[in-house]
């Protein structure tokens, strides 16, 4: 035996080794066996067969052998002897049992309950007894030892003969202490096992060094595909799904009373049930139920998917919270976020209490319920009995086969602010935006524009307006079934969130929101009609003003133009014309030119022409810095202001908006030569 069970037995009180009765793996003898595991007949009995260590018993024994030897009975001097199993060497057998029995269609629930029922009654100690004694058989020629008449309340006929395979093993030592008092001790195991295999830590399912996808936070922007990344990983799995809003709270999420109706009989005023054709009557009643909501509905779902099964093999469940920001996090989960921590096994690493509310709850839906790894999950949480606390509803404990999936849009983020302690116990994964590569389009006056083109082009004004990522949108904003998003769903999601959610706390700044008279903005008001049907003619001004390329039209070729990569970085420097603050560079150039123009209103277009060189673009010269309206543009046209001027002798054109880092230098200095004021603040 191994020196780590010798300083067992000896802090027991059992220091002197005996013999190793069986130092080598024994097969289990046929007789032991319960009935239904024998490959022989007879109903056996409970004993054991000690004849490997004859000759060191008989020395031990030796007063005792003589005396059956010269015809005394061998009921009279048999020893008394205790016999101590490791609980953990206990708990790892009762899966290979129940294993057994599954495996040969053996309906193990009943044998299953009574063992539970015996450990929770026996556990506790750092070691299980029961007694026996060692006996002599005189039934052969030659005198024969045995372990016999087993204490038949005690856990070696109650419990660990219904552990005992058919290719179960032991080894056994015997020891004694100061009082010559007998103790065996046992490993229950496998021939091809080793002594460590049959202890608690080999049967503990293997733990896993990172649970954090039991608990992920999709983050993101509106409409990045959030909710469709979870969809697609949870395709054919038990998904139950609830959304966070400001009412949410802690009933709402795990369970509640409420009112439902049953049918009563009628009873007359003597207390009589009224009886009418020999059918009693009934009458609705109202009474309060408790009733599971999300949280609940997935706690009891995944541990009657623990049932029956090996750890790693229960079905998954998930539950999937949408919009979690949305509602008050601390307020909703209440002490389940104690929950959120996992041990390397997925299970909650801190059980909480149940109220007596849930408790009854859980109990009822939980009953009858059999686990084949309920020891070795009691074993992960030093022996308690976990899994009777959790089948009684005591506490609440997340299985490993729970999984917390919950998106947030990253616009809502100061909605309810969440805790950083929240925070940690989540997995975060950040879903970009994307191009989903369907060619969606948007449809205004039979004109389709590229979907993909325009969240480029309002994510960067959007960026470059707001300095934050948390306001732009995704490719599924605006869902559409058919591929084309029409104006009137354009205007009422993503204009009405532009407007309302996004520019209207920066004034609605640049050529973007210019309406074409050059001069008013493009309210939200003008993108509907008296009737309330939508403008497209101002939904058609908006998607130009910002460029956006129709589907299926290629970029203009131009050595001179720049890639829209080359854009400097979003800066933070605004610009002042006259104490007029302006925040794009684009903005401020053709502002300058604007206003100049505006206050000579004698000038000829081909004096404008000569005040506004191509030069002053510098390197990029596009379709000139002065483009008449006969210039064909193509899809120059985003560069160019929406608006259309007018010389004084009378001819049409449109000035360019597209100032950079690498040009702006020119228009300003232009604009100190002719008097403005102008003043450059870095923020």
């Amino acid at each position: 035996m191994e020196q780590k069970y010798k300083d067992l037995m000896r802090a027991h009180g059992y220091d002197q080794l005996v013999c190793d009765i069986f130092n080598e793996w024994e097969y289990v003898k046929d007789e032991i066996l319960i009935y239904e595991r024998k490959s022989g007949t007879g109903s056996g009995t409970i004993h054991v067969f000690l004849g490997a260590a004859d000759n060191e018993l008989r020395k031990e024994f030796h007063d005792y052998y003589e005396a059956v030897e010269d015809g005394q009975s061998p009921d009279e001097g048999a020893i008394e002897i205790k016999h101590f199993f490791l609980p953990s060497n206990i708990l790892s057998m009762v899966g290979h049992m129940l294993k057994y029995d599954v495996d040969n269609g053996s309906d193990y629930s009943e044998r299953l309950s009574a063992i539970l029922s015996i450990i929770k009654n026996s556990f506790g100690s750092e070691l299980l007894e029961t007694k026996s004694l060692f006996k002599l058989s005189t039934g052969s020629s030659k005198l024969r030892p045995y372990f016999k008449q087993f204490d038949s309340k005690g856990i070696f006929s109650t419990l660990v003969r219904q552990l005992l395979l058919p290719n179960s093993a032991y080894k056994i030592s015997l020891f004694k202490n100061q009082q010559n008092q007998y103790a065996a001790f046992w490993l229950l195991g496998f021939a091809e096992q080793d002594d460590f295999s049959t202890t608690l830590e080999v049967e503990v399912p293997k733990a896993k060094e990172n649970q954090s996808e039991k608990q992920i936070i999709y983050y993101g922007a509106p409409g990045t595909g959030k909710s469709f990344a979870i969809e697609e990983q949870t395709k054919d799995e038990d998904v139950i799904r609830t959304t966070f809003h400001p009412d949410s709270d802690y009933s709402t999420f795990v369970g509640c009373y409420k009112p439902t109706t049953i049918d009563v009989p009628m009873r007359d005023v003597t207390g009589k049930v009224i009886v009418e054709k020999g059918e009693p009557v009934t009458e609705k009643r109202i009474v309060y139920e408790f009733v599971n909501q999300a949280f609940l509905q997935a706690y009891v779902g995944a541990w009657q998917k623990m049932a029956g099964v090996t750890i790693d093999k229960a079905q998954k469940q998930y539950l999937v919270i949408e919009e979690i920001n949305r509602g008050n996090c601390a307020q909703i989960f209440g002490d389940l976020f104690q929950l959120l921590d996992r041990n390397r096994w997925g299970f909650s690493e801190y059980p909480i209490k149940a109220d007596a509310d849930m408790k009854k709850q859980i109990k009822k839906q939980l009953t009858g319920l059999t686990f084949i790894n309920g020891l070795v999950i009691s074993a992960l949480f030093g022996g308690k009995d976990i899994v009777g606390q959790v089948l009684e509803g005591d506490i609440l404990l997340l299985p490993p086969n729970l999984f917390i999936w919950a998106t947030m849009n990253t616009s809502d983020q100061s909605l309810f602010p969440i805790d950083s302690a929240f925070k940690r116990r989540w997995d975060w994964k950040y879903v970009p935006i994307a191009n989903a590569g369907l060619n969606w389009a948007i449809e205004v006056k039979g004109k389709k524009y590229d979907w993909w083109d325009f969240l480029k082009k309002i994510n960067a004004l959007i960026g470059e307006t707001t300095n934050s990522e948390d306001k732009k949108l995704g490719y599924f904003f605006c869902k559409t079934e058919t591929g084309i998003i029409d104006a009137e769903s354009f205007v009422g999601k993503v204009i009405f969130y532009l407007w309302n959610d996004v520019f209207k706390d920066f004034e609605f700044e640049g050529d973007v929101f210019v309406d074409t008279d050059g001069e008013t903005k493009l309210t939200f008001d003008k993108f509907y009609k008296p009737d309330a049907t939508v403008q497209e003619s101002s939904v058609e001004v908006f998607l130009n003003n910002l460029g956006v390329m129709l589907l299926g039209e290629e970029p203009a070729k131009d050595e001179d133009a720049p890639a829209d990569d080359e854009e400097e970085p979003v800066g933070r420097t605004r610009y002042l014309i006259n104490g007029d603050k302006f925040k794009r560079k684009s903005y401020f150039g053709k502002e300058i030119m604007m206003q100049f123009i505006k206050s000579h209103p004698e000038l000829t277009y081909q004096e404008i022409k000569d005040l506004f060189p191509d030069s002053l673009m510098g390197d990029t010269t596009y379709k000139g810095l002065i483009a008449s309206t006969d210039t064909q543009l193509g899809s120059y046209a985003r560069y160019y202001s929406p608006e259309t001027l007018t010389s004084a002798d009378g001819v049409s054109y449109k000035i360019f908006k597209q100032w950079t880092y690498q040009n702006i230098g020119n228009i300003i200095n232009f604009g100190k030569e002719h008097g403005f004021n102008i003043e450059i603040i870095e923020e």
